[in-house]
């Protein structure tokens, strides 16, 4: 990934996001940021046209899933991944 196709966002921003997010119990907000950051990614090396980046970022997103369900069973496994790799961005 070029630095071109990363967002604009600064670490400290996004962090402190994430951070609220989980001190105020707001898991799925987390989920969904983590799947719309993942997304924007594999649409990005789609449209490079680099299979094995997309194939890369597959991977990430069904490792984020394994531990998002080992903490919540209840978790959407697969409509995590699907919105990471193929959703509406």
């Amino acid at each position: 990934m070029t630095a071109s196709s990363v967002a604009p966002y600064s670490r400290t921003a996004v962090d402190r996001y994430t951070t609220a997010a989980l001190v105020e119990g707001d898991a799925e907000a987390v989920d969904q940021f983590v799947a719309r950051v993942l997304h924007r990614a594999h649409e990005a090396a789609e449209a490079r046209n680099a299979p094995s980046e997309a194939r890369a970022i597959l991977d990430v997103a069904q490792m984020f899933a394994d531990e998002l369900i080992a903490g919540d069973p209840g978790f959407d496994r697969l409509s995590f991944v699907v919105a990471a790799t193929e959703g509406p961005s």
